[in-house]
């Protein structure tokens, strides 16, 4: 069995919660998105993201016709 990887956060200071800068355009707003997407890999654990990722493609993959 695995032992559980915990989140620590300091008590003193609150989780910061990042938010995309909005686009003016829907080009913009891409890549504005691929900018916060890589960051987020960037500075999160390849199990956290990578778990999030396969919730994504789980739940197209359900959605396909038989």
């Amino acid at each position: 069995m695995e032992a559980q990887e915990k989140t620590v956060i300091n008590k003193e200071t609150p989780a910061k919660r990042e938010f995309m800068t909005p686009g003016r355009t829907n080009k913009e707003d891409r890549i504005n998105f691929v900018k916060y997407w890589a960051n987020y890999v960037k500075t999160h654990s390849d199990k956290e993201w990578s778990s999030q990722q396969n919730i994504v493609i789980d739940s197209q993959m359900m959605q396909l016709p038989d």
